[in-house]
């Protein structure tokens, strides 16, 4: 029977996830910070070679709302420690990263080929766990999803739950990953042996205003939108290049996956 590490296991994918692996035929260890302490090596390896998992699947993540220290301890250190022993028990990681290894730009879309630059402090960190990967062990994938829904998605989905209005730039395009497109692909990967890193963004790039008119209509909700512009232009894109290249496997789009969550 397959023995798989859930790390992050009450996150939004980790739920997910969950749904999608038969205990039938895996033995599931599921886990969060509080039960095993990912960024202490000592405590990861003790824990990794009493249960000896094939797979791991790490679902972590400090948000962009998180002290420094603890981005850098979840997003960077704790793939460290977890590759390390990976490595050591011949284990395979798959590791949740995020397109935010990338800087914003006006038109660029990048694909895994192109050199990471972050340019915030929590790219900063989720591209140190990339490179922590990639030193301790061979046996890795790493997906590099867009932004999750926990941030102006959930905005958008209150403001209508409480009927406030809003506002949505119309210059402000960003790329999203709804959490089960990202079981799903992680789900799809377990017996992939073609190592390395992919994005999975669902497809399209759509402004913020574009998101939160959507919402609104999934949700039959008739809050007000104000369309606005900021400042500057910002826009941030990946291409699934290696996903498609490979493994010849499409995301859905973006509505699509609003949709998916949002009547779920």
């Amino acid at each position: 029977m397959l023995k798989i590490w859930l790390i992050g296991a009450t996150s939004k994918v980790g739920q997910e996830l969950r749904k999608l692996l038969d205990i039938r035929e895996i033995e599931l260890l599921e886990t969060d910070l509080e039960e095993i302490d990912i960024t202490n090596l000592e405590e990861v390896h003790r824990y990794m070679h009493m249960t000896r998992p094939e797979i791991i699947i790490n679902c972590a993540n400090a948000k962009e709302s998180a002290t420094v220290d603890d981005m850098f301890k979840v997003n960077a250190i704790a793939p460290k420690n977890i590759s390390i022993v990976s490595n050591a028990i011949n284990a395979k990681l798959i590791h949740l990263s995020s397109y935010e290894v990338f800087p914003v730009t006006q038109d660029i879309v990048y694909q895994e080929f192109d050199t990471p630059i972050p340019d915030t402090i929590y790219g900063k960190s989720k591209l140190a766990g990339e490179e922590f990967i990639k030193n301790f062990t061979n046996k890795y994938i790493i997906i590099r999803r867009g932004q999750t829904y926990t941030g102006f998605v959930q905005q958008v989905i209150d403001a209508c739950h409480s009927n406030t209005p809003i506002s949505a730039a119309s210059n402000q395009y960003i790329q999203l990953t709804s959490p089960k497109s990202t079981a799903k692909l992680i789900f799809d990967m377990l017996p992939c042996k073609d190592y390395g890193t992919y994005h999975a963004t669902t497809t399209g790039v759509p402004s913020q205003y574009e998101i939160a008119v959507e919402i609104v209509r999934i949700l039959n909700s008739s809050v007000t939108i104000e369309k606005i512009d900021n400042l500057l232009e910002s826009y941030k894109a990946v291409d699934n290049f290696m996903l498609r290249l490979t493994q010849n496997y499409t995301m859905p789009t973006w509505q699509e996956g609003l949709t998916e969550y949002l009547m779920a």
